[in-house]
């Protein structure tokens, strides 16, 4: 989705060249502007803003990234634009059963130890 964007993403006059989202005004979009959009399209789909927040919404991208989409979390600490890896590991919590996963993937999982006489 973001190269396909990227092909259409307005790219002379743009004042800031890494802004992701761009303005009618070719500057970066504002927070307000952004979540304002967000709201719009929840309502539009039938899902009030009650429960939902551009918030949760970046959280839970933010973890399925991590959680299922094996993003490695310094990468992720960037696609969120933290300055600190102790804030991103906020979305590294495991379930069970991945920390059960990778405790049978260790090669050492599989040594039975030895029995005594």
């Amino acid at each position: 989705a973001y190269n396909e964007y990227m092909k259409v993403r307005p790219i002379d006059e743009v004042k800031d060249k890494k802004a992701l989202f761009i303005s009618r005004n070719h500057r970066r979009m504002s927070v307000k502007t952004i979540q304002a959009m967000v709201y719009k399209y929840l309502e539009k789909i039938g899902l009030d803003s009650q429960g939902y927040s551009c918030h949760k919404l970046r959280h839970t991208a933010a973890t399925l990234m991590y959680q299922q989409g094996g993003v490695d979390v310094r990468v992720l600490k960037e696609v969120l634009g933290h300055e600190n890896l102790g804030t991103t590991e906020i979305y590294t919590h495991l379930s069970s059963e991945q920390m059960k996963n990778a405790a049978d993937s260790n090669p050492l999982a599989k040594i039975k130890p030895k029995k005594k006489d």
